[in-house]
């Protein structure tokens, strides 16, 4: 007749060590709060956050890294004076997942201003072209999915954007303007592949499409 009740116990003691574990860890959960996802929402992380919301701390750039199946962005500034490029995107060329590279028309070593804005990992992801005429080259052979370039370098006479987005070279590209022109009219067929905003709107496009 004991082993019914034997066979109770077998049970019942396993459940209540079960459940003791249970109340305790709620109780160790609920001390301790729970974990702080205010800056995040499911789905995204902190570095996908809009570039509108993202401030700029005053903090030196970070360095940019390497990601061996990570996806390609180019930066195309002119290396000759101050570009109106890099300052809005400032602490945002380095982003996990991506490769960036930005490549400097100049005939001289990477300039210190022009350093000091992309951080570290110059010598292995800053490319320097001497004549404008390289420059489609060089980016058929990177063959990255977005491009953000100065005007100057991309649009007007002689420019590249038509040439880059009909061979299928690159998948997109933005460009930052600063005088416009008729050039404009020519690229809107491209739809969203080629954009085209100001200054001040380059970091919303960065948050938007480098994530």
């Amino acid at each position: 007749m004991s082993n019914p009740r034997r066979s109770k116990n077998k049970f019942i003691v396993p459940l209540a060590v079960t459940a003791v574990a249970a109340v305790a860890s709620l109780g160790l959960y609920l001390w301790l709060g729970p974990p702080n996802r205010s800056s995040t929402t499911p789905g995204t992380n902190a570095r996908n956050q809009p570039a509108d919301e993202e401030e700029d701390d005053g903090s030196p750039p970070k360095p940019l890294t390497f990601t061996p199946s990570g996806r390609k962005a180019v930066v195309v500034i002119d290396g000759n004076r101050s570009s109106p490029l890099l300052q809005p995107l400032k602490n945002r060329l380095s982003v996990p997942g991506w490769n960036v590279f930005v490549l400097v028309l100049g005939d001289a070593g990477v300039d210190e201003d022009v350093r000091t804005e992309i951080g570290g990992g110059v010598e292995e992801f800053v490319l320097r072209f001497e004549k404008a005429q390289a420059l489609a080259p060089m980016l058929k052979q990177l063959g990255p999915e977005i491009v953000f370039a100065e005007e100057g370098l991309v649009a007007g006479v002689g420019g590249i954007i038509g040439n880059l987005l009909d061979g299928g070279w690159v998948g997109g590209i933005v460009v930052c303007r600063e005088a416009g022109g008729d050039w404009e009219t020519g690229v809107r067929r491209y739809g969203k592949r080629c954009k085209v905003v100001d200054k001040e709107g380059l970091r919303a496009e960065w948050g938007a499409r480098i994530r």
